[in-house]
């Protein structure tokens, strides 16, 4: 019996559904960008990226996160 096997399905719909967010927070953008929170509030700071507030929270549209990936080939 695989210990695993029920939370390898918990993964991959919280994958699946993190891919259809429009909607980022700073740990979900740091995420995507493999970077922390922190350089995401600097990248903010520098108008490298668009910041939205929603409250007193900062929100990104997941296009602009995305905008600032640089293929490597």
């Amino acid at each position: 019996m695989n210990p695993f096997k029920g939370n390898a399905k918990e993964v991959v719909s919280e994958a699946t559904l993190f891919d259809k967010l429009k909607w980022l927070t700073s740990k979900e953008a740091a995420f995507l960008l493999r970077t922390s929170a922190g350089q995401i509030r600097n990248l903010v700071w520098r108008g490298r990226l668009k910041a939205y507030h929603y409250g007193s929270r900062l929100r990104f549209l997941r296009s602009d996160v995305e905008g600032l990936l640089t293929p490597s080939f």
